[in-house]
C-alpha cells in the first residue's frame, strides 16, 4: 500500500500535479493515522481482555480466602461462646450455698474452656496482602467490593488492638490460679491420668479459688471483655465485612 501510494506521489510531482498531489499526501496520512489508531485500539482491548483475566483469578483466589475466613472466624465465635459459658458458670460459684452443691470435676471442666486457648482469630490474607503490595488492587473494577478489601486489614488491626487489651485480664486469672489453686488438678479432673509421682498440688481444692474477690473481680472482667468480643464490635462486624466481601465477589464472577 506505501510503495503505490509513493508511485502516484512520484508521477504526480513529475507531472506537476501539485493541488491533486497535495489531496493524495493528506489521503495518505489519514490512512497511517487510522492504521495507528487500529493498532491502539486493538493493543487496548488486548490489554483489557488480560486485565480482566486477571481480576478474575484475583477473584476466584479471595473467594477461596474469605470463605476460609468465614470459617475460621465462626469456629472463633463458637468457641469463644463455650467460654462465655464456662464463665458464666464460674461467676455463679461465688454464692457459697451454690459452690457447696458442685464437686471439683465440675469444677475443673469448666476452667478447661478458659485456660484451653486465648481468644484470638487468626486469618488468612495472603492474597489479598499480595494484591494490595503489588498496586494491583485497582484491577478490580467493583468500587464497593474494593474499597472492602482495602479497609479489611484495618478492621483486624482494629479487633487485635482489643484482643491484645484483654491479654492482661487472661495473665491476671492464669497468675491468681496458679497462687492458690492446681493445674495439676485440673488436668487431672478431666482426664489427663499421666502422673508416675503423687503431688501435694493435686490435694488442693480449686474451690479456695471462689474465696478470692480479686478472682472474683477479674473473672468478671474477662466474662465481659468475652462476651464484648462475640458482639458487633468486634467479631460480629469482622464476620459481617467477610460475608458481604464473598457476596460482592459472587456477584463479579457471575457477571
Amino acid at each position: 500500500m506505501i510503495k503505490f501510494f509513493r508511485k502516484i506521489r512520484q508521477k504526480m510531482l513529475t507531472e506537476n500535479k501539485f493541488s491533486k498531489y497535495l489531496l493524495y499526501a493528506i489521503g495518505e496520512i489519514i490512512l497511517v493515522v487510522i492504521g495507528i489508531l487500529i493498532a491502539l485500539q486493538i493493543n487496548n482491548n488486548n490489554n483489557y481482555n488480560e486485565q480482566r483475566s486477571l481480576e478474575q483469578e484475583y477473584l476466584l483466589s479471595l473467594q477461596a480466602e474469605f470463605e476460609t475466613n468465614l470459617n475460621k472466624i465462626n469456629a472463633s465465635i463458637q468457641e469463644n461462646e463455650l467460654r462465655i459459658q464456662s464463665l458464666e458458670y464460674l461467676l455463679t460459684l461465688f454464692d457459697k450455698n451454690v459452690l457447696d452443691t458442685v464437686n471439683s470435676q465440675i469444677i475443673s471442666q469448666k476452667f478447661a474452656p478458659i485456660f484451653g486457648s486465648s481468644i484470638g482469630y487468626i486469618p488468612a490474607t495472603g492474597v489479598l496482602e499480595d494484591i494490595i503490595s503489588s498496586g494491583k488492587l485497582n484491577i478490580i473494577l467493583n468500587k464497593s467490593l474494593r474499597q472492602n478489601l482495602a479497609s479489611f486489614n484495618s478492621s483486624l488491626n482494629h479487633l487485635n488492638i482489643q484482643l491484645n487489651a484483654m491479654d492482661f485480664t487472661e495473665d491476671k486469672l492464669r497468675t491468681i490460679f496458679y497462687n492458690k489453686g492446681s493445674v495439676r488438678r485440673l488436668v487431672m479432673d478431666i482426664g489427663f491420668k499421666d502422673f508416675d509421682r503423687e503431688s501435694i498440688s493435686e490435694k488442693t481444692d480449686n474451690k479456695r479459688l471462689f474465696e478470692s474477690a480479686e478472682f472474683e473481680n477479674y473473672l468478671l472482667a474477662y466474662y465481659l471483655s468475652a462476651k464484648a468480643t462475640n458482639g458487633p464490635n468486634l467479631f460480629g462486624r469482622v464476620k459481617a465485612e467477610i460475608e458481604n466481601t464473598i457476596k460482592e465477589i459472587e456477584k463479579e464472577l457471575e457477571k
